[in-house]
């Protein structure tokens, strides 16, 4: 995964760029006596690296999409927990004393399916066989026929829920990489600038001191996609 170049917030390093591009819009012509590559053209591209920079927003569409998907998975999972309480009422009426069968269909490891939903959908699958198997005593106990059917339905909802979220936690991976690196593009820019700063403003330090970086801290910094 991309790393930062930079050891300080994106937001602090947005208004660093803000404030950069600001100065620079009124000094260009002494930074273009320098090196004839810091122009007005120069400052067009910076401004739309600092505009980019504030449109992707951080990650936050991203983790909002992802917060979607996860709720569709929880939500799907509590329904196949629902499902099972009122097919377990069933299982032991149809099947009174007959533990082997009862554990066919989850009665007593049925806690250990809910830890994940990759547990939930082979369980799923497999109630379909079980149920397959028991059909005729079921339909004689007149279980409800939308309940005997329902298992099949909640694995391919829960197997899409959990196909889509994963999606996601790998699309947001390669956007994350992407602004990351679009990130360390205008840090490494104006970077650039504070050097030549260096030498522009060497007898005025006060307007050299506009370009400086923000402060380092030497602790890590979490931005949002790390949260």
């Amino acid at each position: 995964m991309a790393e930062r170049d930079y050891n300080f917030k994106d937001v602090v390093l947005m208004e660093w760029g803000d404030i950069t591009l600001k100065h620079l819009k009124t000094d260009i012509e002494h930074f273009t006596v320098f090196d004839k590559k810091l122009n007005p053209d120069f400052v067009t591209d910076l401004e739309k690296q600092v505009t980019q920079a504030y449109k992707d927003g951080g990650d936050i569409l991203n983790i909002t999409q992802l917060q979607e998907k996860t709720e569709l998975v929880k939500k799907t999972m509590q329904e196949c927990r629902t499902y099972f309480k009122h097919l377990k009422y069933w299982v032991l009426d149809v099947f009174p004393s007959q533990n082997a069968i009862q554990r066919q269909f989850g009665i007593g490891r049925f806690k250990d399916v809910t830890k994940n939903q990759l547990k939930m959908i082979s369980y799923l699958e497999g109630l379909t066989e079980t149920i397959q198997q028991h059909y005729t005593a079921l339909e004689t106990a007149e279980v409800p026929a939308e309940l005997l059917k329902q298992p099949s339905v909640l694995a391919e909802t829960l197997r899409n829920a959990n196909i889509e979220q994963e999606q996601k936690k790998g699309t947001r991976t390669i956007d994350t990489e992407k602004r990351v690196d679009q990130l360390n593009a205008l840090y490494h820019v104006l970077q650039k600038i504070n050097a030549a700063a260096d030498t522009v403003f060497e007898e005025v330090p006060a307007k050299r001191n506009l370009y400086r970086p923000p402060y380092k801290n030497k602790k890590k910094v979490v931005n949002e996609e790390e949260e």
